[in-house]
C-alpha cells in the first residue's frame, strides 16, 4: 500500500511539472508575440496587402485580415522555429506521410520525399468567361493572345499521394485548355514538354516548395520563345535559351521553400538552389510599379542578390532572386530592337519573364493579386506584340481572373 501511494505521488508530481512546463511554453509564445509586435504588425500588413484587391468588398477584406493575422502572429512567437523543428521531428519519428496544416488542409510527403498538397476541383466556367471577354477585346484591337499552362507539382497524383487524397490540378487544367481550344484561343501546354524533357521530378520541382526549379523555368522560357517565333512573328535568337551560353551556380543545401518552412528542415529537408545567369553581354533597365529602380547587366539590373546571400536567414525566399511578385514589373532590353511582351502571371512566371527579357525589347509583367487596373486598357496603352497569360493549375480563383481591376 505504501509503495502504491508513493508511485501515485510521483505520478501526480510528474503531471503537475509537465503542466507547469507546458504553461510556461504557452506564456513564452504569447510574450514573444508582444515582444516582436512591430515585426508581427509588418508581417500582417504585408500579407494583407498582397492578398487584397483594391476593389475587394468589406467581407473579402475582413476574411483576408483574418487569414493574415494567424501567420503574422505565429511568425512573432518566441522560439517558433524550434517548435516547428520539434513538431517535424515528431512527425518523422512517427513516419507520418500526412501532416495536418491550417493553410492547405494537409501536407503530404511523396514516395520521393517531396512535400506537396492537393488542389480541390474548381468550377472554371466563370474564369473562362472573364478570359474570353479579355481575348475578344484584344482581338478587336488586333493584339494576339496566348495562354500558357504551367504545371502543378504533382505529375501523377495517384502514385504520389495516399489513397485518401485526391488532387484535381491536372484535370482542372485539362478542362480549361480543352475549353479554350474549342473557342479557338491559342494555348501552349508546358506540362507534356517538361515531362518529356528527361528531367526528373526532383529536377523539375523543389522538394520543400510548390514552385518549379530555375532549370525548369529556363527550359519553359525557351519553349515559350519557340512558340512566339513560330506563331507570333518574333525573332528571338536561339542563343538566348541555349544553356551552354549560361553559367549555372548551385548552392548546396541552401533553400527551404514555403512548404518546408511549415514542417521544418528535419522533416522536409533542404533543397539545393541553382542560379542561372547569362555569359553574354546584357544591358537592361528594371522598373517596378512605374519606377525605374536599376540598370546595367542582368545581374545588376534584374537579380536581387540578397536572396542568395549565404549569410541570410535559413527561411529566405531564394526563388525571389529573380524578382518577387509586384503589381507591375517592366524589363527594357537596350540591346534588342524588337519584341514586346505583356505577361499576366502568377509566381511561376517570376524566373520566366527575366529569361524572356534577354531576347526581346520589352517585357511587361502584371500580377492580378497586386495590380488594380484594367488589363485591356493597359494593353491598349502599351501595344504589346502579344499578351500572354501564364498560370499554374492552382490559380483558378476569382482574384487571378479579375482582369477589370477597379
Amino acid at each position: 500500500m505504501a509503495n502504491w501511494v508513493k508511485e501515485k505521488f510521483k505520478a501526480d508530481i510528474k503531471e503537475k511539472i509537465t503542466a507547469v512546463v507546458f504553461l510556461l511554453l504557452i506564456f513564452s509564445m504569447i510574450f514573444g508575440v508582444f515582444f516582436h509586435a512591430a515585426d508581427v504588425g509588418e508581417g500582417f500588413l504585408n500579407a494583407y496587402r498582397a492578398n487584397v484587391h483594391s476593389s475587394a468588398s468589406l467581407v473579402e477584406r475582413f476574411s483576408a485580415a483574418t487569414a493574415a493575422a494567424e501567420p503574422a502572429a505565429s511568425a512573432g512567437v518566441l522560439g517558433r522555429p524550434q517548435f516547428i523543428e520539434l513538431f517535424g521531428l515528431v512527425q518523422l519519428a512517427m513516419d507520418k506521410k500526412i501532416v495536418a496544416d491550417p493553410n492547405y488542409g494537409a501536407l503530404y510527403k511523396t514516395p520521393g520525399g517531396q512535400l506537396a498538397y492537393a488542389v480541390e476541383e474548381k468550377y472554371i466556367g466563370g474564369y473562362l468567361d472573364n478570359l474570353y471577354e479579355l481575348v475578344n477585346w484584344l482581338r478587336l484591337e488586333e493584339i494576339p493572345f496566348l495562354y500558357v499552362q504551367a504545371p502543378f507539382k504533382l505529375r501523377d497524383a495517384h502514385s504520389q499521394l495516399p489513397q485518401t487524397a485526391t488532387d484535381y490540378s491536372n484535370s482542372d487544367a485539362d478542362r480549361f485548355i480543352e475549353s479554350l481550344a474549342a473557342a479557338s484561343v491559342s494555348c501552349l501546354d508546358l506540362r507534356p514538354l517538361l515531362y518529356g524533357s528527361g528531367m526528373t521530378q526532383e529536377e523539375m520541382f523543389y522538394s520543400t516548395d510548390h514552385h518549379w526549379t530555375i532549370d525548369a523555368a529556363f527550359f519553359s522560357a525557351g519553349k515559350i520563345a519557340d512558340k512566339l517565333n513560330a506563331d507570333y512573328g518574333f525573332k528571338i535568337e536561339e542563343k538566348y535559351f541555349d544553356i551552354r551560353n549560361f553559367d549555372r551556380k548551385t548552392y548546396e543545401k541552401f533553400y527551404i521553400g514555403s512548404l518546408g518552412r511549415r514542417v521544418g528542415r528535419i522533416y522536409g529537408g533542404i533543397d539545393d538552389f541553382t542560379l542561372i545567369t547569362p555569359k553574354f553581354e546584357t544591358n537592361l533597365t528594371l522598373s517596378e510599379n512605374g519606377v525605374a529602380i536599376s540598370s546595367g547587366s542582368f545581374e545588376d539590373a534584374v537579380l536581387d542578390m540578397e536572396c542568395v546571400d549565404e549569410g541570410a536567414k535559413a527561411d529566405t525566399n531564394r526563388y525571389a532572386v529573380y524578382r518577387k511578385d509586384r503589381g507591375e514589373v517592366v524589363f527594357e532590353n537596350h540591346l534588342a530592337d524588337s519584341g514586346k511582351i505583356l505577361i499576366v502571371k502568377d509566381s511561376f512566371g517570376i524566373p520566366v519573364y527575366t529569361f524572356l527579357a534577354l531576347g526581346v525589347k520589352e517585357v511587361r509583367a502584371l500580377d492580378m493579386r497586386l495590380f488594380s487596373r484594367d488589363v485591356s486598357e493597359y494593353a491598349k496603352e502599351h501595344r504589346p506584340d502579344v499578351v500572354m497569360l501564364l498560370y499554374n493549375p492552382d490559380c483558378f480563383n476569382e482574384q487571378m481572373f479579375d482582369f477589370k481591376g477597379e
